[in-house]
């Protein structure tokens, strides 16, 4: 659920941005007479300074996908309409750029972000710049038997593919091995998708996107000024996916893909005078860290995260650091939240862990793999002092987590109201 969730929030501002940009070829009338002379330079714009965001984020293949859709675009909105090359070898060179952007989509998808100024980097633009030169070459007048007549005689073979029925190409310029060739990278995509889990990496999203929107540049090539803002649509979705990228990296923690500690304190400030909080801990972490190692520790912290994800009662999860969690409840009262707490604390101690076989084996040679089971405890407190601070909250919680843990763990304890809410407990976590 999570991971559709995520999914579907990473999709809603690319699509809105692909709806309102075709909105806008099909009524023009709508842009300003003074706007329509800057259209053609918009795309460039947006691929210039979304470049450079991406070179400062180490964004490489952010980068390398702004410049392939700022060279689509000059061939289409400036290079194409001024051409007096044969009809044929237009079309070649039209098809052959349309469908070489999706084969690079899937690349970038493969690949990971490894700089620009980098021996990849050199091997990326090189390969950009030999595409850059096969698709100038369909424009030219070959001598007979030369490399550039046979580059024109295989692009003139792809072209002449007839698979498809009549009726799914008959709507547009595109030729149909480009729709082919599109139609598997998109599939390929979103089967990156599923095979990454969810996690919150709009790389893919924005790969599906931007690739939709470059087609419908080249579908509405004969439509004045729709190319080019269907091009700035793409450069467009490729920036805001580095914002987006951006927050996720400040606010979501990497390894649970719960809200992390940043989140939690800039939603401290959203609190009223009235709410619950809870301290978690996973019991014996260290222990169980020591036995069989920090991988399964990883992943021991990826299926408490995901039970804490789906508590009852209005709370949300956060990751306060290491093995330590905290769950917030914006209206809840300490001793009503209690039963959503122990019936969280139930779900996971009967939960059966499985310690995966392709993991390295326990360091203690009397571990055994298999299945374990693990615990958690819990420490929750509540806001009774109009003066009191989230953080004096956190502190009431967490000497009562201390209660849980001496009481013999696996288990949820209230705080007691404190007598002094500036008073500081020198069994506090701070302390320790």
């Amino acid at each position: 659920m999570r991971a559709l969730t995520s999914l579907v929030l990473s999709l809603f501002l690319p699509i809105t941005i692909l709806a309102g940009t075709f909105f806008i070829v099909m009524n023009q009338h709508f842009i300003p007479q003074s706007v329509l002379p800057i259209v053609p330079a918009l795309p460039f714009i947006f691929a210039i300074s979304g470049g450079a965001i991406a070179w400062q984020f180490k964004r490489s293949r952010a980068v390398f996908l702004l410049i392939l859709i700022a060279l689509c675009c000059w061939f289409i909105t400036l290079y194409l309409p001024g051409m007096s090359s044969a009809g044929m070898r237009l079309r070649l060179a039209y098809g052959l750029s349309a469908m070489l952007l999706p084969i690079n989509l899937v690349i970038f998808a493969y690949c990971e972000d490894r700089g620009v100024l980098t021996l990849w980097g050199s091997i990326s633009g090189a390969f950009i710049t030999i595409q850059a030169a096969i698709v100038a070459a369909m424009l030219a007048t070959p001598q007979q038997d030369s490399f550039i007549a046979w580059l024109q005689e295989t692009a003139l073979s792809l072209d002449r593919i007839d698979i498809l029925p009549i009726w799914a190409t008959s709507w547009t310029f595109i030729p149909q091995i480009v729709l082919m060739v599109t139609g598997t990278v998109l599939f390929l995509l979103l089967i990156f998708i599923t095979l990454n889990k969810g996690k919150r990496d709009s790389i893919y999203v924005t790969l599906i996107t931007s690739c939709i929107a470059v087609m419908g540049a080249y579908h509405y090539v004969t439509i004045p000024n729709a190319s080019a803002l269907f091009f700035t649509a793409a450069a467009v979705i490729v920036t805001l996916s580095l914002f987006q990228d951006s927050y996720f990296m400040a606010y979501v923690d990497e390894l649970t893909d719960l809200p992390s500690r940043r989140a939690l304190n800039a939603d401290f400030k959203k609190l009223g005078r009235k709410y619950a909080l809870a301290m978690v801990d996973i019991d014996h972490f260290k222990k169980f860290n020591d036995t069989y190692g920090h991988d399964i520790g990883d992943d021991v912290l990826r299926m408490v995260a995901g039970h804490l994800s789906r508590v009852s009662g209005g709370g949300r999860a956060y990751r306060y650091g290491g093995e330590e969690f905290t769950i917030v409840f914006p209206k809840g009262v300490a001793t009503e939240v209690q039963s959503h707490l122990d019936e969280l604390r139930q779900r996971i101690a009967t939960t059966n862990f499985h310690i995966r076989s392709g993991k390295r084996a326990p360091k203690k040679r009397n571990a055994r793999k298999g299945s374990v089971n693990v615990t958690i405890s819990i420490g929750v407190a509540e806001r009774t002092d109009g003066s009191q601070s989230p953080m004096e909250v956190v502190k009431m919680a967490d000497k009562a987590l201390y209660k849980a843990k001496g009481a013999g763990r696996n288990i949820v304890k209230l705080a007691s109201a404190p007598r002094n809410s500036r008073s500081n407990d020198k069994k506090s976590r701070f302390s320790r």
